[in-house]
Order: structure tokens, then C-alpha cells, then sequence
């Protein structure tokens, strides 16, 4: 008797939840006014424009829906401050069906200039994307028309522009909260974000001491100069460094934002004498640590090779002589 019992009890609760199923299956898709309430907008990132120094003047920062920076005017971009667009996920707690009503994408709050220290950042011309739909650059308001093939989730991506001029103060600027509301049926389903920059003091490069590379004599075979940071000169070919002119590396102080990373890039040089003949000048070198200091300024030097000749004419070469063409160094931050 235990037995049958014990078999018919779980013979009706098979029974039960095969009814439940039934009526699950036979519920209808959901109405817009059932979805319209369901929306749920997560923001995934902030905006950041990373890291920047102006020199002078006025420019722009452009980002684009890869998070990529581009400038113009005297700015100088920095890779330490990770750049980032806005990003949020949409989706509906209902399915898929809901997209399928289409719906509208509208500023509520609008995108507001950065503030910090210095004087506000204009964050202008925010653009929208949304792969799953294949928009790019677009502007809100965005409309997605009613379309049995509209899906959710789906990302929508923003990103802008800052109008920046100089001077920057140093530091951090962060926009108020801008609000993008997802419309449907009349209901508004907001999400929020912000847009941040952070401003470094520019980068000065000044040079202190001439590069020299003393008195040198040349042969019949062409040859160079090798001017190390220390002053050391090491002869190649048929060419004699003299005593009597032992010369000197080039000294430069560059200041800039304290314990910012910076590359140096040098561009060759052309020396000549009055008589407009030439020597070549490459292979620049230096001993920078490729850090601002913590006191914000640093003193480094830099060496050279100098390209002399065979029979190369006796005088007394420069790069600001007629012929001559002063070299480059060109300094950014990391």
C-alpha cells in the first residue's frame, strides 16, 4: 500500500508541471506598453580623453567610436591616461519582442563643458554609434523605426570633441553627468555618464650648452666623428681628433608635468663652412631618463656622429653658417 502511494504522488506532480508549462507556452508576446516600463540602460565606461598638454594657442581633441585621439593646433597627446568612450549596455527584461516596437534616443541632460582647476573644456559635437544597428557618427536624436528585425541587447557608444585652449592649468577635469533617455511609448528610460580629461603641464625643451665637436682633421679617406654624451670623440676612417680642441656633447634642461614619461626624436643636421661645403650630422644620442623628476624639470646631454668627407676642406663648420641646417629634437609625452 506504502508503495502505490508513494507513486501516485509523483505522478501528479509531473502532471502539475506539465500544466504549468502549457500555460507559459500559450502566453502572448508582450504589448509596448508592457516593454515600455522594462528597459534597462547599464552604463559600461565613462568618456575619457586621456592625457594632453598645450602648448599655445587654441585646439581640438577628437575621439572616435574606437576610442582613438586625434589633435590639432599645439597639443600634444599622452598614452598614460587611458582613453575610453562612453558606453552602455540597453537590453529589455521582457525580450526581444520589445525592440521590435522600435524606439528613440534623445538627450535629457545634455553634454556639459569639463571643469577643473583651469578654465572649463567645451565637450562639443557628441556623436553615437550602435554596431547592433549599424549606425556610426550619428547625432541624437536617433530614431529605430519599428522592425521585426531590431534586437536586443545592444551597446550604443558615444563620443566627442574638446575645444581646448591655452593656458591649461594642470589636473583633472570631469564633466557633469550628461542623460541619454531611451523612449518608447512615451515612457523615457534614462542612463547617465560623464566625460573627463586629465591636462599636463607642457613640455619645455631649452638648450644650455652647443653641441661641439672640437678641432678635427681629415684625410683622404672618408670617415666620422662619434661625440658621446660625456665629450668623448671616437674617430672612424682617416680622421684625427686633436687635443688642442677637445669639444663638448650638447646639454639640454626639459621640464614638464612631474614623474610624466616623454620620447625624444631627433632629426639630422647639416654643418657647413663659409665657403658653403658640408659635413653631415645623425646618429643623435642621449642620456635623458625619459622621465619628468618629481621637481619638474631635468638636465641631459646629447651626442652625435659627425659624417666628415674624404679631402674634406678646412674651416670652421656650423649649422648656422649659409649651407648649414641646424639639428631637430622633438619631445612628447608618453
Amino acid at each position: 500500500m506504502s508503495r502505490r502511494k508513494r507513486f501516485l504522488v509523483g505522478v501528479s506532480l509531473l502532471l502539475a508541471v506539465s500544466m504549468i508549462n502549457t500555460v507559459l507556452a500559450q502566453q502572448p508576446p508582450p504589448n509596448v506598453n508592457r516593454c515600455k516600463s522594462r528597459w534597462v540602460l547599464n552604463p559600461l565606461q565613462a568618456m575619457n580623453f586621456g592625457g594632453f598638454a598645450i602648448e599655445a594657442g587654441s585646439g581640438t581633441i577628437t575621439m572616435n567610436s574606437l576610442g582613438g585621439l586625434s589633435s590639432t593646433g599645439l597639443i600634444s597627446l599622452s598614452p598614460s591616461v587611458p582613453v575610453t568612450t562612453f558606453s552602455a549596455n540597453v537590453d529589455n527584461t521582457l525580450g526581444v519582442t520589445c525592440a521590435t516596437y522600435g524606439f528613440t534616443l534623445d538627450w535629457n541632460v545634455l553634454p556639459a563643458p569639463l571643469t577643473g582647476p583651469g578654465t572649463a573644456i567645451p565637450l562639443n559635437n557628441v556623436r553615437v554609434s550602435i554596431p547592433d544597428y549599424g549606425l556610426t557618427d550619428v547625432t541624437l536624436p536617433q530614431t529605430i523605426a519599428a522592425n521585426p528585425g531590431n534586437s536586443i541587447p545592444f551597446t550604443m557608444v558615444l563620443y566627442g570633441e574638446l575645444a581646448v585652449s591655452s593656458p591649461q592649468t594642470a589636473g583633472t577635469y570631469v564633466s557633469p553627468a550628461f542623460t541619454v533617455d531611451l523612449i518608447q511609448s512615451g515612457t523615457a528610460t534614462p542612463v547617465s555618464g560623464t566625460a573627463s580629461a586629465t591636462s599636463f603641464t607642457p613640455l619645455s625643451i631649452i638648450e644650455t650648452i652647443p653641441m661641439n665637436f672640437g678641432t678635427i682633421a681629415g684625410g683622404a679617406i672618408a670617415g666620422t666623428v662619434v661625440l658621446d654624451t660625456s665629450g668623448g670623440r671616437t674617430p672612424t676612417g682617416d680622421i684625427q681628433v686633436l687635443a688642442s680642441g677637445p669639444g663638448n656633447a650638447a646639454s639640454f634642461q626639459v621640464s614638464g608635468e612631474p614623474n610624466q614619461a616623454y620620447t625624444l626624436v631627433y632629426g639630422d643636421g647639416v654643418l657647413a663652412n663659409a665657403s658653403g661645403q658640408q659635413i653631415g650630422l645623425s646618429a643623435f644620442t642621449d642620456n635623458s631618463s625619459g622621465t619628468i623628476p618629481g621637481i619638474g624639470s631635468a638636465t641631459f646631454q646629447v651626442g652625435a656622429t659627425l659624417n666628415v668627407g674624404a679631402n674634406q676642406p678646412a674651416g670652421l663648420y656650423s649649422t648656422t653658417n649659409g649651407g648649414g641646417n641646424p639639428y631637430t629634437v622633438t619631445i612628447n609625452y608618453n
